[in-house]
């Protein structure tokens, strides 16, 4: 077949091709326009609240100029600034009148304004404003409004305003308008629309370039397709040969070793996930063989302890079989049907889970805090299996003798698992939840980690409609880890 190929039928290559054509149809349709509509909206919404703002201040300034008016709200401002006995009347006076004039000047009322008096010392003696929620602000440069963005300066918001403060006399006048909510909201709404219209042409330029590209690209990959059906998964190791032709077959084989290099690293992963399952089975495994050890040596003839060691024997083995079963719904990705929920005293549970760790390492300092009629909805084993991996990560990357705490946040509906160990590095705290990641080696040569146990508590918690997160100040600092429960959860 290569030696069919004639000089004619070689081209530019398709990955230049597909560059060329996306890159100039993408950037200079959907890019440019959007920007530039965007940008023209912004300008213009933005012009006419400037010019009203301007307007409207102007009004209220010129109602304030008069010299009785002034000596007025000097007057006032300098009882305010005293504090005499009298001071809420004269506040009240003082906003009363302020709102007085301001009617007169008839501005909208989705235009806040503060009027205030600066001291000697540089203190704002406010005299009246009609939000209270504003600052007050420094005066503006020749009646050129300004654009103030303040993150989180609300509880459920950010402060978004135009605003503009003149002197007015001795009087200082300042009005603002709430960017958040004028028309260019609305206005941006339309750009959709405009999208839409120049996004129809581009899909169908985007289909016919797709087709006719990859229909060209098909006719000459006969043999690299006989040999990938080759490959199996005993084969992984085997390769396409690369053709030293500097175009797009070259581009082509290149493309399928490298997907046949990641199927063999999946497949590699999937070979070492039996170790990964007897790592996390290692802790349930211990408290079994510590509770059978407990009745060989004396045990049977003690009542409540062949009671309370059978009951945690059968608890351990359903906890092991629901610990398999997300286990093998981790490494297929399949979806677990809901599990079982019920009320569970979370008081009871910590210090079951503590007493029966206490068995595998008894040098583990542990302490609970949890109201003792805390209570939630949910699945006890989970629960149990989430609470055992995050434990057995702490003690493995805690010095001897691990301390830690496990608190539960009735106001939060939160349980955490806090250590005073090695702690997490910040670069490591974005995919500490990936299935397999390891952090430095450093920290895994001792303790022979996985990298599985921290995705399979996350996998657990989806299960209980709850969410996972991990906190960490850096390395040697410690490490929480918090289960935050959905309301349905809560605590009653």
């Amino acid at each position: 077949m290569f030696s069919r190929l004639k000089p004619k039928d070689i081209r530019l290559s398709i990955s230049t091709r597909i560059a060329l054509i996306f890159c100039i149809l993408t950037f200079l349709i959907v890019s440019l326009s959007t920007y530039l509509i965007t940008s023209l909206l912004k300008t213009a919404v933005l012009s006419q609240k400037s010019d009203e703002l301007i307007e409207h201040t102007k009004r209220i300034s010129n109602e304030f100029m008069d010299e009785e008016t002034q000596s007025e709200f000097i007057t006032l401002a300098v009882k305010l600034a005293q504090e005499e006995p009298n001071y809420w009347q004269n506040l009240q006076s003082s906003f009363d009148s302020v709102d007085r004039h301001v009617r007169q000047a008839r501005i909208p009322y989705y235009i806040s304004y503060t009027v205030y008096f600066v001291t000697q010392y540089g203190t704002p003696i406010l005299l009246g404003y009609n939000d209270q929620s504003l600052p007050v602000l420094p005066l503006t440069d020749e009646m050129q409004p300004k654009r103030l963005i303040e993150k989180n300066y609300y509880t459920d918001g950010d402060l978004n305003i135009l605003y503009l403060s003149i002197p007015s006399g001795s009087l200082n006048i300042q009005t603002s308008l709430n960017m958040d909510v004028d028309s260019i909201d609305k206005l941006l709404t339309k750009l959709p629309k405009v999208m839409l219209f120049f996004a129809i042409p581009l899909l169908i330029i985007s289909f016919l370039t797709a087709k006719f590209l990859s229909s060209r690209m098909l006719r000459p990959v006969a043999d690299i397709t006989r040999t990938a059906n080759e490959i199996s998964g005993s084969q992984l190791d085997k390769r396409i040969p690369e053709p030293n032709s500097k175009d797009e077959l070259q581009e082509l084989a290149k493309t399928f070793n490298s997907l046949f290099a990641r199927l063999q690293q999946d497949f590699e992963r999937e070979r070492r996930f039996t170790s990964d399952v007897s790592h996390e089975l290692r802790t349930p495994l211990a408290v079994l063989l510590g509770h059978l050890d407990l009745l060989r040596r004396w045990g049977k003839t003690d009542t409540n302890v062949l009671d309370s060691s059978l009951e945690t024997l059968y608890s351990e083995t359903k906890s092991m079989q629901s610990l398999v079963e997300n286990l093998l719904l981790l490494s297929r990705s399949e979806r677990q049907a809901p599990p079982e929920k019920l009320l569970v005293k979370i008081n009871f549970m910590l210090h079951k889970i503590v007493t029966d760790l206490k068995l595998v390492s008894p040098e583990v300092l542990f302490s609970i805090e949890c109201p003792q009629d805390a209570v939630l909805f949910t699945n006890p084993d989970i629960l149990t299996q989430i609470l055992r991996i995050l434990i057995t990560n702490s003690i493995f990357y805690s010095p001897s003798p691990a301390e830690i705490t496990l608190s539960f946040d009735a106001g939060a509906n939160s349980l955490s698992v806090s250590d005073k160990g090695n702690g997490i590095a910040e670069k490591d705290l974005p995919h500490i939840f990936e299935r397999l990641y390891r952090t430095d080696e450093s920290r895994n040569h001792r303790t022979g980690g996985s990298g599985l146990g921290l995705a399979i508590a996350q996998t657990l918690c989806k299960n209980l409609d709850a969410t996972i997160s991990a906190q960490s100040e850096g390395l040697g600092k410690g490490t929480t880890m918090t289960i935050r429960f959905s309301k349905e959860s809560g605590t009653i």
